[in-house]
């Protein structure tokens, strides 16, 4: 199937996009893989990619652990106390429709042009998935199990250990991979007004000088970096935490 998908991307891009375009146009619409690929190559090679790279993820993980600091202790509060749930979370079923690049003006405001104002995007971003998900891992403990615990006198910790924590681990994992994975695509829209470097800052340079080239290249990087999270490390983790909630339940 991908090698199907390149081969009519090749030929789209060789035709003027099937005829529809003169040559020259056509392959700046649409350049060839071929000449993406080489590209790629290049700028991994000289470092350049290499270096927004580790730019975007460094505010990634910057915004996405703020928002785990904060979004994990808070679901876990909500979970616990009705009141504080009906209190709290029409708040979150406010902000999570807002799209991550309409927060660029505010927190240009608030942070000024850099580093702040996209890890702010990112945590507002990555936050309400990671609370949304960890309020359902509390609200799917087994309340029999929880109330025998109880009789039996279990501490705290015990309950927290053995019970809490096995039942809500599943649905943890779900939610850092939602908020992951929102945290990588608002940078983009965070580091394309006011910061000098990034994915994000290579994307619009790429746009603004006609090199669309780029715009594919931002686009592979992307997804590669977020295909590679899920199958090395949440994959794993979900495997994991799954055979551990089937084995709490049984």
């Amino acid at each position: 199937m991908i090698l199907l998908l390149l081969l009519v991307w090749q030929v789209a891009s060789d035709t003027g996009i099937f005829g529809k375009y003169d040559i020259d146009r056509g392959k700046l619409m649409l350049p060839s893989p071929v000449f993406v690929f080489v590209r790629l190559i290049e700028l991994i090679t000289n470092g350049y990619l290499l270096k927004h790279i580790w730019i975007s993820f460094k505010r990634v993980i910057t915004g996405f652990l703020i928002a785990v600091l904060l979004g994990f202790p808070l679901g876990v509060f909500m979970g616990r106390r009705e009141s504080a749930k009906m209190f709290i979370q029409p708040l979150f079923k406010i902000l999570a429709p807002i799209p991550g690049v309409a927060w660029v003006p505010l927190s240009i405001l608030w942070f000024g042009l850099g580093d702040n104002a996209a890890v702010f995007i990112i945590a507002v971003s990555a936050i309400t998935p990671i609370v949304t998900n960890v309020i359902q891992g509390i609200e799917s403990i087994d309340t029999n199990l929880e109330n025998m615990m109880n009789m039996l006198k279990a501490s705290r910790w015990q309950l927290m250990g053995f019970l809490i924590i096995p039942s809500a681990v599943p649905y943890v994992i779900t939610g850092f991979k939602l908020g992951l994975g929102y945290a990588w695509r608002v940078v983009i829209a965070a580091e394309m007004v006011g910061v000098p470097d990034g994915m994000g800052y290579v994307l619009n340079l790429g746009r603004s000088t006609a090199q669309t080239e780029i715009t594919f290249i931002t686009i592979i990087v992307l997804a590669v970096l977020l295909a590679l999270m899920e199958k090395c490390l949440f994959a794993y983790l979900e495997k994991i935490t799954g055979a551990w909630k089937t084995e709490t339940k049984s």
